[in-house]
């Protein structure tokens, strides 16, 4: 089917609605189901056709019709399927390299992910998985979940570390980091979160090198002690010292190099720790914020 003929049926069927929401008595207007149906079908036909802004106005109108119907959870799921649209038209612009992008489909997006959210639970499972997604488009949105659980709130307090990473306030990403750290601890469910405990072993270790925080101060001495002896607790399954929780998530190559970073660092040896920072940049296990961070370690102490 022609573009042309699409928006030509896609205006049809919005006339339909708008006659459900004007006719009093129901049965003497067109049928809502069928008329949901209708722009299901036309959504599909949109994103076949690589329309997908077309393709959300299609989720939006049959969210209106499941509401009038009552079905709340059709009425969200076409809502996230519309957001989901807008997103995928917004990168699309992303692709073309159109200058000057305009944010009216991310605008678009957070509007039918809030609405979304008016329509469920403070508690569920789905408003959490509806804010993380919103928090992608829009990350300094103020919402949160009432819905208790590890996972949610370690993805959180990862995320909030980012950003302020990224605004360079480096103690308090460093906070957080330990804050998740501490609960994984202490809850004992390490074996559930390696990837996570190589992540934050490894930031914690960078921001330490860093902010120069003396000890005691905002973490245990023995964190960065396991580092500052090249050789020693060499990751899993070393007969030295028993490595921490999260060192011993991490290879003895990794390890190895992090220790040259710390001895680097207390030694103020600008040449060994560019040669460590060379060598760790070539690895593809370090996140592009660890990157980052190494090399604002660098320049710290080339200073």
């Amino acid at each position: 089917m022609a573009n042309s003929d699409l928006i030509y049926q896609y205006k049809t069927t919005c006339n339909k609605l708008k006659k459900i929401q004007r006719v009093l008595i129901k049965r003497f207007g067109p049928s809502v189901t069928e008329v949901a149906e209708e722009f299901g079908s036309l959504a599909n036909s949109f994103n076949e056709a690589f329309q997908p802004e077309y393709a959300a106005k299609c989720y939006i109108g049959q969210s209106k019709c499941e509401k009038l119907i009552g079905n709340d959870i059709g009425e969200v799921e076409a809502l996230l399927r519309a957001a989901r649209a807008f997103r995928t038209a917004h990168d699309k612009q992303e692709r073309m390299c159109v200058e000057n992008i305009a944010h009216t489909y991310h605008e678009g997006a957070f509007r039918c992910y809030t609405q979304a959210l008016s329509r469920l639970p403070d508690k569920s499972v789905l408003g959490a998985a509806v804010i993380r997604e919103l928090k992608e488009i829009t990350p300094a949105v103020e919402l949160t979940s009432d819905f208790s659980s590890p996972c949610h709130r370690i993805w959180d307090l990862e995320q909030s570390a980012e950003e302020n990473l990224t605004g360079r306030d480096y103690v308090g990403a460093f906070e957080k980091l330990s804050e998740i750290y501490d609960d994984v601890i202490e809850r004992k469910c390490e074996p559930l979160y390696r990837d996570v405990m190589r992540r934050i072993e490894v930031s914690r270790l960078l921001l330490l090198c860093l902010l120069q925080l003396p000890p005691s101060v905002r973490y245990d001495h023995k964190f960065i002690e396991r580092y500052s002896t090249i050789g020693d607790a060499v990751g899993a399954g070393s007969s030295h010292r028993e490595p921490s929780p999260g060192q011993g998530q991490l290879s003895e190559d990794l390890v190895f190099l992090l220790q040259s970073l710390v001895v680097s660092c207390q030694a103020k040896d600008v040449d060994s720790l560019v040669a460590v920072r060379d060598e760790l940049c070539q690895r593809q296990d370090l996140t592009n914020s660890q990157q980052t961070l190494l090399k604002e370690v660098v320049a710290k102490y080339s200073k």
